[in-house]
């Protein structure tokens, strides 16, 4: 299977149909991918994926972009926060807003804001990872794997000399 991405454009106007139209966007385009991922996942899914819409989106102030990206091995969405400020991201995910399930039920789960990206560590909580490119408005970014993810491996430990020690 090839790479298969679809965007759609939300104006910020449109807020109230966030739920209807992302929702009848993602069953369009989950049949058009040809995705190997099961009717359930694909279920499971959108319905996160509606939820990390109006958490992003939903304050009605900015115009946003949603794309999904299909391929053989995950589902990935990433939601833009076309916003024309900086944007306070509530990373108190303990909200009723299925932003801490959308987390705990995420292979991958990334937000960047003000120049940060905050990863999902393997605790499932987000930590601050690196800067980013995002100092306007916010990027969502999340994955699932079709099936179990690729297991991480341990890091080698270094044993032995420091880096800076000649051989």
């Amino acid at each position: 299977m090839e790479i298969f991405e679809r965007s759609l454009e939300i104006k910020a106007e449109q807020v109230s149909l966030i739920p209807m139209m992302v929702l009848a966007w993602w069953k369009e385009i989950s049949k058009e991918s040809g995705t190997p991922a099961t009717p359930g996942k694909l279920y499971a899914v959108g319905n996160y994926f509606v939820e990390l819409v109006k958490n992003s989106l939903g304050d009605g102030k900015s115009d946003g972009k949603v794309t999904a990206i299909f391929d053989d091995e995950k589902i990935k969405i990433v939601i833009d926060d076309l916003g024309s400020e900086e944007k306070e991201i509530s990373l108190n995910v303990g909200g009723n807003y299925g932003m801490k399930e959308a987390i705990e039920y995420a292979d991958d789960f990334m937000v960047e804001s003000k120049g940060v990206t905050y990863e999902k560590d393997r605790k499932g909580r987000i930590e601050e990872v690196d800067e980013s490119d995002v100092y306007v408005g916010s990027r969502v970014t999340f994955v699932k794997f079709n099936v179990a993810p690729p297991a991480e491996e341990e890091e080698a430990q270094f044993h032995g000399r420091d880096f800076g020690q000649r051989m």
